[in-house]
């Protein structure tokens, strides 16, 4: 029909959508603050008074504040993984320096963006070390640490870690840097009381190392004449157990070579004497 009406018949549904047009409403509760109130005060009932705390922060006129500078910070953490005994001879030369860490960092990204130091890619770590990392935390700049990744093509934290070695002597760049470690060898099994291996054990992961590398610094330093082997003794020999090592296997012939069968009293007489342990008072 020429003048039908051109509207849908009242029955009809369109199959349309309209969408709401606007910002979408946010839900708002105006009794949020009487409900974290009520929140930390059965922290408290219930025997959780550093969670009340956190609860009571953020209800002070400045807390939202902080919160969102917490959120910030934790956006900029930039995360390095090192030995300990590297982090510490950072830590202590950042403290002698009389800067932080992170101001160290930014001094390192600057200088690399400038062209005035060029950082070293990381050493190819072996199978197994990465547990002997620790890890140390920065801020840096988000700024730097998004230019020096575009001008280097490497990872921020390899950037800050190469620097923070090269300018506090740790690393490849400490003084007492014997080269990267050796490739393992074959299993060795030397037999100790059981006490004495756990505390081999312990004090080599406190110290960021693995007892192979130990090892093979001992067989190194025996080679070299820089260290003397004595008599181990052990106390109690009712419970020896192996401690399992992996030295290298030229540094292991060398050393049986010059000693004959006691290659291996050489290799628990020096962990004994590197981590100061004394067989005749531990029992």
């Amino acid at each position: 029909m020429a003048n039908a009406p051109k509207t849908r018949p009242p029955n009809q549904r369109s199959d349309r959508r309209s969408s709401p047009r606007g910002p979408r409403p946010v839900p708002t509760n105006r009794d949020l603050r009487a409900q974290l109130a009520a929140a930390s005060t059965r922290l408290r009932e219930v025997d959780s008074p550093d969670l009340a705390d956190a609860v009571d922060e953020v209800l002070t006129p400045r807390g939202w504040a902080a919160l969102r500078a917490t959120e910030s910070i934790r956006a900029n953490n930039l995360s390095i993984f090192l030995t300990a005994i590297d982090r510490d001879r950072i830590t202590s030369g950042a403290k002698s320096a009389r800067t932080t860490i992170s101001d160290a960092v930014n001094a390192g990204f600057r200088k690399v963006i400038a062209g005035e130091y060029t950082p070293q890619q990381p050493e190819t770590a072996r199978k197994g070390t990465a547990k002997n990392k620790v890890n140390l935390n920065v801020t840096p700049s988000l700024a730097l640490r998004e230019r020096v990744e575009a001008k280097t093509g490497m990872l921020a934290a390899h950037v800050a870690a190469d620097y923070l070695m090269h300018e506090f002597k740790a690393g490849r760049y400490a003084d007492d840097y014997e080269g990267a470690p050796l490739a393992p060898g074959a299993e060795r099994n030397p037999q100790v009381p059981r006490a004495i291996r756990q505390l081999i054990r312990d004090r080599a992961k406190a110290a960021g190392r693995k007892v192979s590398d130990d090892v093979n610094e001992g067989y190194r330093k025996y080679l070299a004449g820089e260290f003397v082997p004595g008599d181990v003794v052990w106390v109690d020999e009712s419970d020896l157990v192996n401690l399992r090592i992996t030295p290298n296997d030229d540094l292991h012939a060398q050393v049986r070579e010059a000693t004959g069968r006691g290659v291996l009293k050489v290799a628990i007489a020096y962990l004994l004497a590197k981590y100061g342990i004394d067989p005749a008072k531990v029992r």
